[in-house]
């Protein structure tokens, strides 16, 4: 009898373990697209996953490098680490609009948009370079 409960039990945390798996891994199929090509989900997901806290340069596409941060971001918490990042580098945030932030540094003008992907991560759309260490 006791051997046989047990088996159960571990069948039945076995089936628990399957199906979260499976769910994680039908969730990331379905994750809305990337505004880019040249990094799969997966890879983007595991790179904001390790550096929580702070904005993660992601790839550079036609001119442009992409940063995230995440999870479970917020677009506050999100903007603030992308400010303090620009403003490190010598620019002065003037506003937001909307999904866009504007920046200043002297006579050069700074544009960089924002977008949530999934309900967990913030997408940067920042000019190639601008944040170059």
């Amino acid at each position: 009898m006791g051997m046989n409960k047990r088996a159960k039990v571990l069948f039945l945390l076995f089936f628990l373990g399957f199906s979260f798996i499976m769910i994680a891994y039908v969730s990331l199929i379905w994750h809305p697209a990337l505004p880019f090509d040249s990094k799969s989900k997966r890879e983007v997901t595991e790179l904001l996953g390790e550096n929580t806290g702070t904005i993660v340069k992601l790839t550079t596409e036609e001119n442009v490098d992409w940063y995230g941060y995440g999870p479970q971001a917020n677009e506050a918490s999100a903007a603030e680490a992308m400010k303090r990042a620009v403003t490190e580098k010598g620019w002065t945030f003037i506003q937001q609009d909307g999904a866009g932030y504007f920046f200043e540094r002297g006579k050069e003008k700074l544009i960089i948009t924002s977008q949530m992907w999934t309900g967990n991560y913030v997408l940067f759309r920042i000019p190639a370079g601008v944040l170059k260490p």
